[in-house]
């Protein structure tokens, strides 16, 4: 399945081209690290509103487009465009402000994180001589709708950037603990190292393992996709080749797709 997921974004992107239409992602990330005014409200195909795009389709219906999904741009006006999202089923209207064109894909894209939350596989391939092979198959932890957290939304994404720290808060703004190597796929959700709060540092390892044993059981992060550290790490030291030591946030030195279904 994840490998159809794959071919239906190789295809959605040499047929946009060959039609001459741009590709961009949407971007309408506003972080919200203390989880104030949380939009719960979803629109029909479930998606929340919450840190997405709003557009609207041909009737004036709202749909949200899941943050940093990638979308073809069909029409661009002066304030809006109509594009179509490959996870999406219907062309919809958005406003210009929320597309970006960093961090997209090529036609010819070779590296993709693929993530099956029915089962909690985690799954990365690469594309090597012109076959899809895959180099690590774990186990993941998906988010699930709570009083701080959403699920996480299913979709092709282009990944915005990286931080080798990621901190969190508690539901009343306090600093909890923090996940390393972490990858933003969509608005706040990363794909990150296991996270452990600062009452667990003194004990690390022990919690580090109790918490990785749950990883391919059940949902249950904030909208992350959690994998170990070490495997966090393998992703984030592939992904970016010419890391800024001096700073926490990070550029990507190649285009990574991130695909949940």
């Amino acid at each position: 399945m994840a490998l159809d997921k794959i071919k239906s974004l190789e295809h959605f992107l040499l047929t946009e081209k060959a039609a001459g239409r741009k590709i961009a992602a949407v971007n309408s990330y506003a972080p919200n690290p203390n989880h104030l005014d949380l939009q719960k409200n979803k629109d029909k195909y479930g998606t929340s509103a919450d840190q997405n795009t709003a557009g609207k389709n041909a009737t004036g219906e709202t749909v949200y487009i899941p943050d940093r999904s990638l979308v073809s741009i069909h029409n661009s006006g002066a304030g809006t465009s109509t594009v179509k999202a490959l996870s999406v089923p219907e062309l919809l209207t958005i406003s210009n402000r929320n597309i970006s064109y960093a961090n997209i894909p090529s036609a010819n894209f070779n590296k993709v994180v693929a993530i099956d939350s029915k089962n909690q596989n985690f799954i990365v391939f690469e594309k090597n001589g012109g076959e899809w092979e895959v180099i690590s198959y774990v186990y993941s932890k998906t988010g699930m709708d709570s009083k701080l957290g959403f699920e996480t939304p299913k979709g092709f994404f282009s990944t915005a950037m990286g931080k080798y720290v990621m901190p969190y808060n508690d539901e009343n703004g306090q600093k909890q603990g923090a996940a390393k190597y972490a990858l933003r796929f969509c608005g706040g959700g990363y794909i990150h190292g296991t996270p452990i709060n600062d009452v667990e540092e003194v004990n690390r390892e022990f919690f580090m393992k109790q918490k990785e044993f749950t990883l391919g059981t059940y949902s249950g992060t904030r909208k992350c996709i959690r994998t170990s550290e070490p495997h966090a790490k393998f992703l984030f030291d592939w992904v970016i080749k010419r890391p800024n030591r001096s700073a926490n946030a990070q550029n990507l030195s190649e285009n990574l797709v991130v695909i949940v279904f």
